[in-house]
């Protein structure tokens, strides 16, 4: 039997997809000659040519080469795949984690997930998608995502959800602004107030519903999709906010600060949650996401003001 290594299989499907030793060795963050030597070492082992190298041309593939490569391949993920299956056995995780996230909360959850994961379980590979919660969760029963980190009023019949932390709607203005002066704002001093609100469903439609349940017509100059852009524009006084929760950081962008009051009137409760679809068992990947979740923010959706 010729005894040859995945390592040096490795080297030389690098090389033939490189056309170069001198790239492939830097692909694979090592020295030229260590991919000769493997590639050498493996035509002794095989007794046949795999490559023609010629000086400043690169490298090509013999007819026998081609074959060797077409079925290396294979051999490697193969192995790849074994591997992954032995950290499985040893309790490890590893895979995708495919993760949609509302495009408000991605900047203020997903940074210490992808933190968190990429130092305790590095074989797992961490995807974010942002977006629309309508568009996140058609995607999750589409099978495109595994969770969706989302508020529990966005969810949809057929998703399960564990909550992560409580939140509720607050007041954000500037700090010289009259409401600043409260503290805690009834929603009838809003009326006469120039609103810049979100631009993203059904977060748009939830503000604006209690607004006016309770009596109130927002007068809305300015919406946008971005909560940052909302916040700069509050902090230069050109208007209130009403947004849920209150992410960490009283300044914007642009270093000015920020004032958050609490809404005085009784408003739905609500939670940021890790959705999934229902019937679904959750993976040990999930799992470990809504573990990390719970003792990670769970403090944090209603911050003292």
């Amino acid at each position: 039997m010729a005894e040859f290594s995945l390592r040096q299989l490795e080297y030389f499907v690098a090389v033939v997809e490189a056309e170069s030793v001198t790239v492939a060795a830097k692909r694979l963050h090592v020295s030229p000659g260590g991919v000769s030597l493997a590639l050498k070492e493996l035509e002794t082992a095989l007794k046949v040519q795999l490559t023609l190298r010629r000086r400043g041309k690169g490298v090509s593939v013999t007819p026998t080469g081609r074959w060797v490569y077409e079925h290396a391949q294979g051999m490697l993920a193969r192995a790849a795949d074994i591997s992954a299956a032995a950290r499985v056995v040893r309790g490890e995780l590893t895979g995708e984690l495919r993760i949609g996230c509302f495009t408000t909360l991605s900047p203020w959850l997903f940074p210490r997930i992808a933190a968190h994961f990429a130092e305790n379980y590095p074989g797992v590979e961490v995807h974010l998608i942002e977006d629309a919660s309508a568009t996140l969760l058609d995607r999750m029963r589409k099978g495109e995502l595994d969770v969706v980190l989302n508020y529990a009023n966005h969810l949809s019949p057929g998703i399960a959800s564990t909550e992560i932390a409580p939140v509720r709607l607050v007041l954000a203005v500037s700090p010289s602004h009259r409401l600043a002066a409260f503290d805690e704002v009834p929603l009838r001093e809003l009326e006469s107030e120039t609103a810049i609100l979100l631009a993203l469903e059904p977060a748009t439609s939830h503000v604006e519903s209690i607004l006016r349940t309770a009596g109130i017509e927002p007068l809305v100059r300015w919406r946008s999709a971005n909560v940052e852009t909302i916040r700069s524009m509050v902090a230069r006084g050109l208007g209130y906010t009403i947004i849920m929760g209150r992410p960490y950081g009283d300044r914007t962008y642009d270093g000015l600060p920020l004032a958050y009051r609490p809404i005085a009137d009784e408003v739905p409760p609500n939670s940021i949650v890790v959705g999934y679809p229902e019937g679904t068992l959750p993976t040990a990947k999930m799992r470990t996401l809504i573990a990390y979740c719970r003792h990670e923010f769970a403090q944090e959706g209603q911050l003292s003001l």
